[in-house]
């Protein structure tokens, strides 16, 4: 096989997720550090971890342009065959970081292994017949994963889970379904969780051996990836129940409090006023144990139960009965009340005088 290209200058990120940059410099530096007698890197297939098996060696690299180009030695006639019958297409070169212990020369780049790949896209474009990618251990690797699309995701979704709740809590349900459905955060929710799954089965997926070539999986090995998919997707499905159960259980506790609140009123022990700050507090109101001195005894309830008992407990003002007589308003009613108040301030002004609230309720009183 003709020396092939393996990488080249400019901007990569690895596939732990960091950005590099690598200069003409860099490039030259990398072909000149390498020395086969302290690691010569091996021709393998995909990026393996223990860098076996090995269908040829690398011999030398040299520097064209801004392209690394790498030398083969020792190539499995077999392997060469399927190269020739595009099995393989790309190329993707492995570096040992220049901190990595394993680094045979510390302080600079040095070429672990080059993995020729199938389908698997590299990270780096651009190179000639193969291409490349990069890394493993605390080497760099610049080749697609399917964990850092399974990390956006995630991410995407807590977000979106969180601008949900701010809707929930500063407007209401219906708003949160209309900009931010349920379903469709529960479809990212189950879309991590099968590539969460995929990606394990891959990591339990056995490297290339020496000895052994099988690369299929062992009936353990495939037997815990599926308890891990079933686990994954397990977890996902009870936090989109729990989710569901937390915003239906609000919406329930809201129209209750609400629809108290409103019998409160209607009662004559609340001024109509009061009714929408009353329905607020509600909302803001816990069910924790809250504990408290009351007659020498100790009573332990919630914040809600302590507020639905006291707005239950406010007296029917007195006044009520003394007006609820004569051709006046009824008093008992708060909203016959306020309307009375606002027709005698409105006829007032209209005769030219101001009255207050106040004046105005004295002068129905007297009426009465």
């Amino acid at each position: 096989m003709k020396p092939f290209e393996i990488f080249r200058t400019g901007n990569h990120t690895s596939s732990q997720g960091k950005a590099l940059t690598f200069s003409e410099a860099d490039v030259a530096a990398i072909a000149a550090s390498y020395d086969p007698a302290l690691h010569q890197a091996p021709i393998v297939v995909g990026h393996p971890k223990t860098n076996m098996p090995a269908f040829g060696w690398i011999k030398s690299l040299s520097v064209k342009g801004d392209r690394l180009v790498a030398e083969p030695d020792r190539l499995d006639p077999a392997f060469a065959e399927m190269v020739k019958d595009g099995k393989f297409l790309k190329v993707s070169a492995a570096l040992y970081d220049p901190a990595s212990k394993g680094n045979p020369t510390p302080g600079s780049y040095h070429l672990r292994h080059v993995g020729f790949l199938g389908a698997e896209p590299p990270a780096v474009k651009g190179l000639a017949a193969i291409e490349f990618a990069e890394g493993e251990e605390i080497i760099l690797e610049f080749a697609d994963t399917n964990w850092r699309t399974l990390w956006g995701l995630e991410s995407i979704g807590r977000l979106f889970r969180g601008l949900r709740d701010h809707f929930i809590a500063t407007t209401d349900l219906e708003t949160a379904d209309r900009f931010l459905p349920q379903y469709q955060i529960d479809e990212l929710t189950q879309m991590s969780a099968d590539l969460r799954a995929e990606a394990r089965v891959e990591d339990l997926r056995p490297s290339f051996s020496e000895t052994h070539e099988d690369t299929s999986m062992t009936t353990a090995q495939t037997a815990e990836a599926e308890r891990l998919a079933a686990l994954d997707a397990r977890e996902a499905a009870l936090n989109s129940r729990e989710t569901t159960f937390s915003e239906t259980e609000k919406k329930a506790k809201a129209e209750a409090d609400a629809a108290f609140v409103d019998g409160v009123v209607k009662a004559g022990r609340l001024p109509i006023g009061l009714q929408a700050t009353a329905v607020a507090l509600f909302s803001e109101l816990s069910d924790d144990v809250l504990t408290f001195s009351e007659g020498g005894a100790s009573v332990e309830t919630s914040p809600r139960a302590a507020f639905r008992s006291l707005l239950e407990k406010l007296p029917v003002p007195v006044v009520a009965g003394e007006l609820a007589q004569g051709d006046g308003p009824d008093f008992s009613d708060s909203e016959q009340v306020a309307d009375a108040i606002t027709k005698e301030i409105t006829e007032a002004k209209a005769r030219g005088e101001d009255l207050s609230p106040a004046q105005a309720a004295m002068r129905l009183k007297t009426r009465r």
